[in-house]
């Protein structure tokens, strides 16, 4: 069987399974299977060998019953970094890109500086960090251990410096499980309240990892109030906070922040104009 007509082949059979922009996920996966660039696949004459087409036949198989693309060739990209990921982690979405380059923008003024993920998952923020902020100690927390050693593999392979830490943000002690202060504090916490599982698309639903994505309907600022609840001991005075929020929650969070005695808390809309990125500081002389 020739690329193209591997290529044919599976994208039909995604079309048939009903799966969005069957094409090229199929190129992707025949792309990833065969190392053949884009335009390769098209060739008439390239043949592709045996166990390539049943490496692919199993990979679609697994995209037509619904496993998200990411996990089933095992890697995503992230702010130019190429990051292992399985079903323990959150698969890196390019709307907690607009994060990272908050995050950064913030750390401009500060040499060194030492920043913290809370809920690393892959790890993507903390390593999209230390990429482009090389003199920065980046420490990354999660309360999956699971999840802990899909990022501490990505830092590995990438040869990137981070500090992976197992503990819960919910907790009191968790300010203790981590090296104080820092300048700046970054998270992308759990946010999609439990009512709105059944409306989601079904490969976050069904495949995605439950306690990375939902929070409960009684209190969906849960994460944000524990973050606040942990600025006076994780962050120099100056040193300020960013996390991803659910658009409909913006305003919440920001007067939740100014409340527990945070400054200039803001939400900052994503590109599509949503709310998206929570902002606030701790006063430079608290």
């Amino acid at each position: 069987m020739t690329r193209r007509a591997l290529l044919d082949s599976a994208t039909a059979r995604l079309q048939a399974a009903g799966v969005e922009g069957a094409r090229r996920t199929a190129e992707w996966i025949v792309e990833d299977v065969t190392g053949a660039g884009r335009l390769a696949l098209t060739a008439r004459d390239a043949e592709a060998t045996p166990a390539e087409a049943a490496r692919v036949d199993r990979l679609v198989a697994r995209r037509a019953a619904g496993e998200p693309v990411q996990y089933v060739l095992g890697h995503a990209d992230f702010y130019g970094l190429h990051l292992e990921v399985s079903p323990a982690v959150l698969i890196p979405r390019p709307e907690t890109e607009a994060v990272v380059e908050e995050a950064l923008r913030r750390l401009r003024p500060f040499e060194a500086p030492w920043v913290l993920d809370v809920g690393t998952g892959s790890g993507a923020v903390a390593l999209a960090v230390a990429h482009e902020r090389p003199d920065a100690h980046v420490v990354a927390a999660d309360v999956s251990a699971e999840a802990l050693a899909v990022a501490a593999g990505n830092a590995e392979r990438l040869g990137l410096a981070v500090t992976f830490v197992c503990a819960d943000a919910l907790r009191p002690a968790f300010a203790d499980a981590v090296p104080p202060t820092f300048d700046l504090v970054v998270s992308n916490p759990p946010y999609v309240p439990a009512a709105e599982r059944a409306g989601l698309q079904v490969e976050v639903r069904d495949w995605e990892p439950g306690g990375a994505l939902f929070v409960p309907d009684a209190d969906p600022l849960v994460f944000y109030r524990a973050l606040a609840g942990h600025a006076d001991r994780l962050l120099r005075p100056g040193g300020w906070l960013v996390a991803e929020t659910h658009a409909d929650f913006g305003a919440d969070i920001a007067a939740l922040w100014g409340g527990a005695g945070l400054e200039a808390a803001e939400v900052l809309p994503d590109l599509a104009g949503r709310d998206r990125i929570a902002v606030a500081r701790r006063p430079a002389h608290s």
